[in-house]
């Protein structure tokens, strides 16, 4: 039963960790209104309490100690969940396509495909191809 709760609570850090790392890299003018005030610290905090206390969980309940159960739920935090949470985040947090059609019609993106490209990152952020 801990096995599952300690799970969980990775899940929620990780999706709560993805809230933040899409609020740290976007423009100002996409960037989540809690960005721009001091709930971003708590949220930062927040997703770090989660992992910690998720790991500790799957730890204890793992039975003589093993480290494979907590293990297996960092590299899910890190590895895994990021390749699913990442997408889902962009799509509900990017602005609507006929917001942004202007702006990045020219640079061919297209309404499908318009959360998967970088434009909506700080310049300092987005990396730059070499000629």
């Amino acid at each position: 039963m801990y096995i599952i709760l300690g799970f969980l609570i990775i899940v929620c850090a990780s999706i709560l960790e993805c809230y933040c790392s899409f609020g740290r890299q976007a423009r100002e003018d996409v960037k989540p209104g809690v960005f721009k005030s001091w709930v971003k610290w708590v949220l930062e905090g927040l997703w770090l309490l989660l992992l910690i206390v998720g790991a500790v969980i799957l730890f204890i309940s793992s039975g003589d100690f093993s480290l494979i159960t907590p293990l297996i739920g960092i590299v899910l935090f890190w590895l895994v969940l990021p390749f699913i949470i990442n997408p889902i985040m962009r799509r509900r947090l990017l602005p609507p396509w006929d917001e942004v059609k202007k702006e990045l019609g020219p640079k061919g993106y297209q309404e499908k495909t318009y959360w998967r490209g970088n434009w909506w990152m700080k310049d300092a952020k987005v990396k730059r191809k070499k000629p």
